[in-house]
C-alpha cells in the first residue's frame, strides 16, 4: 500500500464519517442534541486542558432547545417566517 493509497483512504473516511454524522443529526436531532449536551458537560471539567473547556462551552452553547418554534432549522418548517400579504379581489 503507497502512501497516496493510505492518504486516499484516509479522506474517504473521513468524508463518510462526516456525512454519516450529519444525516444522524438531521433525522435524530432530539439524540443529537443529548449527545452533544452530554459530550460538553465532560470536556468543560474543570482539571481539563484550556483548549477541551473551550470546545466544551462551544458545543454547549450551540445546543438549541428543539421544538416548534425554537428556529432550530433540523426540520425546515419551524422558525419565524416572513408573513405575506393576501389580496382578495372580487369576482367580476
Amino acid at each position: 500500500m503507497s502512501a497516496y493509497s493510505l492518504f486516499e483512504f484516509s479522506v474517504v473516511a473521513l468524508i463518510v464519517a462526516a456525512c454519516a454524522i450529519r444525516a444522524f443529526g438531521r433525522f435524530a436531532p432530539k439524540t443529537r442534541m443529548r449527545m452533544q449536551s452530554w459530550l460538553a458537560l465532560r470536556l468543560d471539567r474543570p482539571g481539563q486542558a484550556a483548549w477541551l473547556r473551550k470546545l466544551g462551552r462551544k458545543l454547549g452553547a450551540a445546543a438549541p432547545d428543539a421544538g416548534c418554534g425554537s428556529g432550530c432549522g433540523t426540520c425546515g418548517t419551524c422558525g419565524p417566517g416572513e408573513t405575506k400579504t393576501v389580496q382578495v379581489h372580487a369576482r367580476k
